[in-house]
């Protein structure tokens, strides 16, 4: 039998584990609740998914009025550069807030149980879909997650994207603002890599989908196939 023996240093960092939990015990990051998960199961019960009644194109939740349309009313004035849209869920309530917490105050374990939405969208609506690489808006919070996505859904994550031009935050712009802050703000690094491929695009949340039309575009120049998108959340009214 061989005896694996703990080096000191790792010892401490377990006992100091063990003072942390007594001192300070886990929470959930949502509602505060003590419990050993990172969001407790009552607040991940009131993460509602979007269904299927959705518009084609875009993944605007539709009503029974319009849902025999193909596309929603929004689609039908716009010359999209994407091939199809997905969120998991509206962006509001307990979504908004993990959300919020991940990527503002960089509670980066989160990324596990988000990447686990996004897992859930997108065998929900891609995994028939033959994808090459996936790709996110240049962020650190963003790639730290797509990289736990791509572990789960066996995709490459590529980091093909590169942002040229300081933005402000898009918060408070209306739609016009948005378009014109991001407006020539990234580049392709590699075209070769985009050149023929269907590429799966990964953001938290889609407003009004300036950022992501605006990637999808360049992605297209460099001679992308299919973009599909792919969001955590969508706003309520978006």
């Amino acid at each position: 039998m061989i005896l694996i023996q703990k080096t000191p240093q790792k010892v401490n960092q377990n006992f100091r584990n063990i003072l942390k939990d007594i001192f300070i015990p886990p929470l959930c990051a949502v509602c505060g609740k003590v419990g050993s998960e990172l969001i407790c199961r009552r607040c991940i019960s009131k993460i509602k998914e979007i269904g299927d009644q959705v518009c084609d194109y875009c993944g605007r939740p539709l009503s029974r009025i319009d849902s025999g349309n193909e596309s929603c009313s929004f689609c039908k004035n716009e010359d999209f550069h994407f091939y199809r849209h997905r969120s998991f869920t509206i962006y509001e309530g307990e979504i908004r807030k993990i959300i919020r917490k991940y990527k503002y105050n960089k509670i980066y374990d989160l990324k596990e149980i988000i990447a686990g939405f996004l897992e859930r969208a997108y065998f929900i609506n891609y995994k028939h879909e033959k994808i090459d690489y996936m790709d996110t808006v240049p962020g650190e919070h963003m790639e730290i997650l797509c990289r736990s996505l791509s572990g789960l859904i066996k995709i490459p994550f590529a980091g093909n994207i590169l942002s040229v031009k300081k933005i402000i935050k898009q918060q408070g712009l209306d739609y016009i603002q948005r378009k014109n802050n991001i407006k020539e703000a990234f580049k392709v690094k590699n075209c070769t890599l985009s050149y023929g491929k269907n590429i799966l695009l990964v953001d938290d949340v889609w407003t009004t989908g300036s950022t992501l039309m605006e990637i999808s575009g360049i992605l297209k120049r460099a001679g992308a196939d299919k973009i599909y998108l792919l969001t955590i959340a969508r706003g309520k009214d978006s």
